[in-house]
């Protein structure tokens, strides 16, 4: 691929750029940073890979900054036969386009002229050595991986001294034996989904058939079991008639027992009556023992009672003294507080007010940027939207001011330029000139086709050619430059260079105006002209109307400095007196809580004094009565009577219980049950057993009318043929392998051969670097740089610093171009 000439338009910072490349050599861009540069190789990149359509991330970033418009991106190049002009323009009106000028000429737009391009390019570019060649700004340099580049291998080949002119020869077999291999193996040599699913296939009948040969033997299985339940069936019944006989002397020798065990209850609930009636007779004495206690302690808690409010009598009277001292004091802390508070307050004022006057003086300066900056707005505006082309405008008018150029170079190319020397007087007429010459004198004249030359009396020339067209070409491309100034508004005689000052006088307007835009934006910040002014309004009178409310004999501080510490003094006064108060006020409190719980308590006790002396006397009549109803001398002889009672009604009840246990009346009732469930679960399992005997001969008797021994034989018989498919593609596989292994190993060894010619190329230029006597070892299969040996030293490439990395990198796609090309 050759590149004559690119031109992007409103990529990336880049607003138009015309760049043409040398028809032979190398071209070289420079400029300084983000002029551009960088965006050249990625418009291309763009221009041959990304549809009109794409959405790509980068296709969004190469649309400017703060501008709605589309990029644009047009290319004309040669590749192979072909000569051809691409452009394209993305997001704002997305458009692909597509001329062939050689070898038939073409025209395409839109999806198909992309698609066009892909397969010219795929037609005639080495893709693999097209990559490997290029290195972008900003990724690592290292070294290319040249070896799949089909035409450097051509290249390679004849510099070697071979005779491949065309493809590789054996590369149709090596095909072949690679779409062989392909069928059963992958690209590792690992076996493939084909293989995999044989070998599945093979696995499954195999197992399928020990499945049923498995099932044939369970039937046969199945049947002995039925023959060994049956044979336990008849077990089972033979024993039933022996566990009943044991289960009824059981049952009887229960019987006994339950009868004992109804005595024992009879007894112990006979001792429960006489124990809780000797209960009874002990909680009467303690209920009297308890009102003679009850009697006792109210007395004595009457007498604590009456002690208790002679001496709260006196604390009473001092807690009062303490209270009116904390209320004085309290009302003298309040009024200082409220002389600190307002003090704080008119110094705050003062100190907000300061300020206010500051954010005016602020305020005001910021309108005057903003009036300033809407000044340069205007006049750049007017400027910019004055007489002069815009961009495409003046794009337009280079081109034709180019081709113009061109064509006066052609017209001027037509013609001659001749040198005449007199030897003697001579008259010569050229283009209705006369010039006069004496011997020795000369004359040098300008002259195209079709012009008449005449040396009077002696000859007559008139120079043959194309002139006349070229002059029309000349006439119409100047005609065109004329015309497209006069549509710009360039003033008659001000030319091409006119149009370029009023071009650069409108953008500089355009760049003034943005940034005049820019510093009003700074200055309104967050506010609208018209809040700004209101704000200025409101400032004015507030800052006006301050002190009508201030209290007299008291001066405005002279700066906010001098408020602030005013303003702080003031604080701490105040918050001073607010401790002081809030102190006051915690005495105050103090006092006044002493006093409530002092009146608390005496309410509290003049409650129990009532209480105390009611339970009392209700105390000391329930004691009078129960003494009248039963002495207290009655009441300990009863209990002495009812305890014994019930004494001699346990023992009889615990020496019946013990014989009863002696005979372990559980054990009997455990053997019982024991016997009743040996003989349900013995009926339980013959019944199960005859049910399973029932299902398991239907079983039997189902799978042998089912033929189940055929398919066992039929599954042996596809088992086998399954393992024969897979036999056959395993020995296909192994003979792909084989061939494929065989066929790389003589292909690396005749690549090795391509190595000599690309190291004496990277060598050449080695030496240029790395001075005379360098040499260079080579992978044949990458063909990249191994090591470099210099003065008899021998380093290997990972070894090599990062400059001499970098500078062999270079090297190799150097000499991979030079050899391609």
């Amino acid at each position: 691929m050759r590149i004559h000439r690119v031109v992007l338009n409103d990529f990336r910072g880049v607003g138009s750029a015309d760049i043409r490349f040398a028809v032979d050599g190398v071209t070289i861009v420079q400029g300084p940073n983000e002029v551009g540069k960088t965006s050249i190789a990625d418009a291309i990149d763009m221009l041959i890979n990304d549809p009109d359509s794409s959405g790509k991330s980068r296709i969004k970033g190469a649309q400017p900054v703060g501008r709605d418009v589309g990029p644009r991106v047009q290319m004309e190049f040669e590749t192979g036969p072909y000569r051809l002009t691409y452009a394209k323009q993305w997001i704002r009106g997305a458009s692909t386009e597509l001329t062939i000028d050689a070898p038939v000429h073409e025209q395409l737009t839109g999806r198909a002229a992309h698609d066009r391009v892909e397969a010219i390019l795929a037609e005639t570019v080495d893709v693999a050595l097209f990559a490997a060649l290029r290195q972008q700004q900003g990724v690592s340099l290292d070294q290319a991986d040249l070896g799949a580049s089909d035409s450097l291998g051509r290249a390679l080949d004849r510099a070697s001294g071979g005779d491949l002119a065309g493809d590789d020869p054996g590369g149709a077999l090596i095909d072949a034996i690679d779409r062989e291999r392909l069928e059963w193996s992958t690209p590792t040599g690992a076996a493939n989904r084909a293989r995999t699913d044989l070998r599945d296939a093979a696995a499954a009948a195999r197992e399928e058939a020990e499945g049923q040969r498995a099932a044939l033997d369970a039937l046969d299985a199945r049947a002995d079991d039925h023959r060994r339940l049956m044979r336990e069936i008849e077990a089972n019944a033979a024993a039933e008639p022996d566990m009943r006989a044991r289960l009824d002397a059981r049952e009887s020798e229960l019987a006994t027992v339950g009868a004992r065990e109804a005595l024992v209850r009879e007894l112990d609930q006979a001792a429960g009556l006489a124990e809780a009636a000797a209960a009874a007779a002990r909680q009467a004495r303690a209920t009297r023992a308890a009102l003679i206690t009850a009697v006792t302690a109210g007395e004595e808690r009457l007498d604590a009672i009456a002690h208790e409010a002679q001496r709260d009598g006196v604390r009473m009277g001092e807690a009062l003294t303490r209270r009116d001292e904390a209320a004085a004091l309290l009302t003298d802390a309040v009024e200082v507080a409220r002389t600190g508070e307002a003090s704080f307050i008119t110094a705050s004022r003062d100190a907000q007010h300061l300020r206010d006057v500051l954010d005016l003086e602020l305020m005001g300066e910021r309108r005057d940027r903003v009036r300033a900056a809407e000044v340069e707005i205007a006049e750049a505006d007017a400027v910019a939207g004055g007489p002069g082309p815009d961009a495409r405008l003046m794009d337009l008018i280079e081109r034709a001011n180019l081709d113009e150029a061109v064509a006066r170079g052609r017209v001027e190319g037509a013609g001659a330029r001749l040198r005449i020397d007199a030897d003697s007087a001579q008259e010569v007429l050229a283009n209705g000139a006369v010039h006069r010459l004496g011997p020795g004198d000369h004359v040098v004249i300008d002259i195209n086709a079709g012009d008449a030359l005449e040396v009077t009396g002696v000859v007559r020339i008139t120079p043959e050619g194309t002139g006349d067209a070229d002059r029309d070409a000349l006439r119409s491309a100047a005609r065109n430059l004329a015309g497209l100034l006069v549509q710009a508004g360039v003033p008659a005689g001000a030319g091409v260079d006119g149009a370029r000052s009023m071009f650069r006088a409108r953008e500089d307007a355009g760049r003034r105006a943005a940034a005049a835009r820019e510093a009003r934006t700074q200055a309104l910040r967050d506010l609208t002209v018209e809040e700004m002014d209101d704000k200025l309004v409101r400032g004015r009178d507030r800052v006006a109307r301050y002190g009508a409310g201030r209290p007299a004999g008291v001066a405005v501080p002279g700066s906010i400095d001098d408020a602030n510490a005013a303003r702080a003094r003031a604080e701490d006064a105040r918050d001073a007196a607010r401790r002081a108060e809030d102190a006051a006020r915690q005495s105050h409190a103090a006092a006044d809580a002493a006093v409530r719980n002092l009146q608390a308590e005496a309410s509290e006790r003049t409650g129990r004094l009532g209480a105390e002396t009611a339970r009392l006397d209700a105390d000391r009549g329930a004691l009078e009565a129960a003494r009248a109803a039963t002495p207290d001398d009655a009441l300990a002889a009863e209990e002495d009577r009812a305890t014994a009672q019930a004494h001699g009604a346990r023992e009889r009840h615990h020496g019946e219980a013990a014989a009863l246990a002696a005979d372990d009346p559980e054990m009997v009732r455990a053997q019982v049950t024991n016997q009743r469930g040996a003989l349900d679960r013995l009926v339980r399992e013959r019944n199960e057993m005859a049910l399973l005997a029932e299902r398991m001969a239907g079983e039997i008797s189902q799978q042998g009318d089912e033929g189940l021994a055929d398919r066992a034989a039929l599954a042996d018989e596809r088992a086998a043929a399954a393992e024969d498919d897979l036999a056959r593609a395993e020995a296909r596989a192994s003979a792909a392998d084989l061939l494929h292994e065989v066929m790389t190993r003589h292909r690396d060894l005749a690549r090795r051969s391509y190595v000599a010619p690309f190291r004496d190329e990277v060598e050449r230029l080695a030496r240029l670097v790395f001075g005379g006597g360098t040499s260079v070892a080579i992978d044949h299969a990458s063909l990249r740089v191994v090591s470099r040996t210099r003065g008899g030293v021998t380093v290997p490439y990972e070894a090599l610093s990062g400059g001499a990395r970098e500078q062999l990198a270079i090297i190799g796609r150097l000499a991979a171009a030079t050899l391609a090309a």
